[in-house]
């Protein structure tokens, strides 16, 4: 892949990126509880069990449309006395030579002692002849056989799926504790930059990392935000700064490197915040910057859209997932190169792929762009290589720690 010019070497003085990575989990912490609905809840994770109040379920339960019988009638013709549909009881006992007719999910009548489902038994007006072998308790949910009153489950910290909703659900709750997703604000510097919806003056390129940081969040279903652009002048990254002064996390992007107009950090020193680090060894995204302000998370993402991206991935998202009560760190796993990465000597190297299986184990492509700001030729990409810093190239099949990009997709 062809590689930029800048310089590699890292100064003593940066920190490493999982040193960076451990900062950031180390100073994120859960929000507090909420009580939401249940058609909310989905994505979010749970900050109480949840047990049962009885057993479940509460009754001897049909698992077929078919008949109710006695097993001692097996191969016999027993004549149909009654009916049972979902959702209702009979008054009628089962006992030898009679059946009732039942639907799924119906309580059993009294005397039941196996469903024989409807094709496998020969119906003529009342009377149906059963099969020859009949199995007691077969096709019959006996009462807490799913779960016994008091049983969790669901634990503390699990994630609410639409299966967990539905648990959730039949125990007749309408509500449930969970952590809250957080609140946000992006916002752009730069006086360069303008909307995608304006004209291009000489000098002026469109503004692709505010929409690209909102549709981040917009994947983690955070819709308490705001965005906003501003030039590179301080009143006016104070200002933007205050407005956001209630949101848990503030993505800043741009300003955050040793130029003239680079302001943010001196911005964040007014504001309030106190630097835990600014400067990663790492390639692309080393003037990445994280400061906290009471339990306010702020991270100065450089602006190279592809250095933007990958912070966010790796460092905001980390910090997202924290303050959910989930596990910040990103998902990693192992694959095997497919073509050679070369190393920076001073710092780690993120590298955009495609990752892909074959048979068990992933092969990882990298994607070849122009520099590191490149976004067009990897924008297909589903993971980053950590390659670490060295001298000598990764040659194919070498084997590498990779994260994915929006969630594994066995986690999707």
């Amino acid at each position: 892949m062809v590689e930029d010019s800048s310089v590699d070497a890292a100064p003593a003085h940066m920190i490493a990126p999982d040193e960076a990575l451990l900062l950031v989990g180390e100073r994120t912490s859960p929000r507090p509880i909420q009580r939401v609905r249940l058609e909310a809840a989905c994505g979010l994770q749970l900050a109480q069990d949840v047990r049962t109040e009885h057993d479940f379920p509460s009754f001897a339960r049909a698992m077929m449309d078919g008949y109710a019988v006695r097993v001692s009638d097996a191969g016999q013709t027993v004549r149909v006395v009654g009916e049972v549909p979902a959702g209702a009881s009979s008054a009628e006992v089962v006992s030898e030579g009679v059946c009732l007719e039942i639907m799924t999910g119906a309580v059993c009548p009294e005397g039941t002692e196996a469903v024989v489902p409807k094709e496998v038994a020969h119906r003529e007006g009342d009377l149906v002849t059963l099969p020859k072998n009949l199995e007691l308790g077969r096709h019959i949910a006996p009462p807490g056989s799913e779960c016994r009153a008091g049983s969790v489950v669901l634990k503390r910290g699990d994630t609410m799926t639409p299966l967990a909703v539905a648990v959730v659900a039949s125990l007749g709750r309408q509500e449930v504790e969970v952590f809250p997703r957080p609140t946000a604000a992006v916002i752009t510097t730069g006086a360069e930059l303008v909307s995608v919806d304006s004209e291009l003056a000489p000098g002026q390129i469109y503004d692709s990392n505010g929409p690209m940081l909102v549709a981040l969040l917009d994947e983690f279903r955070i819709e308490d935000r705001t965005y906003r652009h501003v030039v590179d002048q301080r009143e006016a990254i104070l200002e933007a700064l205050e407005e956001a002064a209630e949101k848990d996390i503030i993505l800043l992007s741009g300003g955050v490197s040793a130029g003239n107009y680079d302001l943010v950090p001196d911005c964040l020193a007014e504001y309030g915040a106190t630097v835990v680090f600014h400067k990663v060894r790492q390639k692309p995204g080393k003037p990445l910057l994280f400061a906290t302000k009471g339990e306010q998370l702020l991270f100065g993402l450089p602006g190279n859209p592809l250095a933007c991206h990958q912070c966010f991935h790796r460092y905001a998202a980390a910090a997202i997932r924290g303050i959910q009560g989930k596990t910040a760190e990103p998902l990693q796993s192992v694959g095997v190169l497919a073509g050679e990465v070369v190393p920076k000597s001073g710092r780690t190297h993120f590298v955009p792929a495609l990752a892909a299986q074959e048979e068990s184990h992933w092969v990882l492509s990298p994607l070849p762009s122009v520099s590191s700001a490149d976004i067009f030729s990897t924008s297909q990409a589903n993971c980053y290589i950590e390659v670490p810093p060295g001298k000598q190239p990764f040659v194919a099949g070498k084997s590498l720690r990779f994260t994915w990009i929006g969630g594994a997709p066995w986690a999707n």
